[in-house]
């Protein structure tokens, strides 16, 4: 499982690099790539992923209610 996590995270973390604006410094890419690679071995660790999904898909359902209220 740990094999898997880091093949996962370091994907996402090149991928993040090469989807980069120009305007963006490349260093400030890596190392958003390796924080975000950080938060997801620690969520895996933690058995959060469950929590997590909740957490999103209420602050997406929250968002498309302003937006539709005109209020964002």
């Amino acid at each position: 499982m740990d094999n898997v996590v880091s093949i996962t995270s370091i994907f996402a973390g090149l991928l993040s690099i090469f989807t980069a604006n120009e305007t963006v410094d490349i260093s400030q890419k890596v190392y958003s790539a390796l924080n975000t690679a950080g938060k997801i071995i620690e969520k895996s660790e933690k058995n959060e992923w469950k929590a997590s999904a909740h957490e999103e898909s209420y602050q997406i359902t929250k968002d498309t209610i302003l937006k539709l209220g005109g209020l964002k």
